[in-house]
């Protein structure tokens, strides 16, 4: 295992503990502290069933099972993240031996893992493809690695890490997708209707949508349809130089998807809003395994 990567997270090698509040019985709830304070700093509040997985337990163990696939731990970056006093913690690794081209784009293999002792988001990673030219964390559909485990006595860390190494071994056959995407035209219409029957959508019922409530969220709609364009423009246009008429295509959906999930620039909250994203990543997820994604891939 590569020292230097466990050395980046000794930041977060903070011990914490579980202890009873006064006055309040203990399956009602207790605090959970940070004991290398003094006095200790409390930063989360839990039901009896709570089990902490601490930061470095959860990415330690992930990175091990990284380190036995074959992929190799020794030409990464790694970004460190601790927000809340600790409370929330998150890595992104980026494999930068692991690379492939689709039409211009360099994209190399990142893992991201993300855990919390406030109950913002359970334990979770995840592999992906890293385009270098927006840095865009990009969801592959049926390859996207995802585990994810609540803090509870319950979580069976060998599972978790089975799934790990499976997906982190087969997340490398991608390149045969992606390059059928950059080659699959897409209409701007299309891409609307793509993106109003998948990421916009809002669950409406009949007698709502009669009393005139719309059906999806147009600002976000308008969003997406501008990446779109954008991505047109830029990767089958002229670029700068305008567009020139040329088609979109269904690799520019999945950037203009992946800009909107990444970067939340429609959003009037915190566009550094973890739980934002993860949300729209999900979206992605289900956008690319939708009856109407392939339809466009087929054709």
């Amino acid at each position: 295992m590569n020292q230097e990567l466990l050395q980046q997270l000794q930041p977060l090698r903070f011990p914490v503990e579980m202890r009873n509040i006064s006055g309040i019985p203990e399956h009602m709830g207790r605090q959970l502290v940070r004991t290398d304070r003094a006095p200790a700093t409390p930063i989360a509040i839990h039901k009896s069933r709570y089990k902490p997985i601490s930061h470095t337990d959860a990415f330690v163990t992930s990175l091990e099972a990284i380190d036995g696939t074959g992929i190799d731990m020794n030409n990464v970056e790694m970004q460190v993240d601790s927000i809340n006093d600790g409370a929330m913690a998150s890595i992104e690794v980026l494999f930068k031996s692991h690379h492939m081209k689709i039409g211009n784009h360099d994209l190399y293999l990142k893992y991201v893992a993300r855990n919390s002792y406030n109950q913002v988001w359970k334990y979770q990673s995840f592999f992906g493809w890293m385009n270098s030219v927006c840095f865009n964390t990009l969801v592959s559909g049926q390859k996207l690695s995802y585990s994810a485990n609540r803090h509870t006595a319950r979580f069976d860390s060998e599972s978790a890490v089975k799934k790990i190494r499976v997906a982190a071994e087969a997340v490398l056959s991608d390149k045969p997708l992606f390059e059928k995407w950059w080659n699959t035209p897409v209409s701007d219409q299309q891409a609307l209707d793509l993106f109003k029957k998948t990421l916009v959508k809002y669950p409406k019922s009949e007698a709502q949508i009669m009393a005139g409530e719309g059906q999806h969220n147009i600002k976000q709609l308008s969003h997406l349809t501008e990446n779109f364009q954008s991505e047109a423009q830029q990767l089958h246009g002229s670029g700068d130089y305008g567009r020139k008429g040329a088609s979109g295509s269904l690799w520019c959906a999945f950037q203009a998807a992946t800009a909107w999930s990444t970067h939340c620039r429609d959003s009037i909250e915190d566009r550094s809003n973890f739980k934002l994203k993860e949300e729209r990543e999900r979206k992605v997820k289900a956008m690319i395994s939708s009856t109407k994604w392939k339809e466009l891939e087929a054709a």
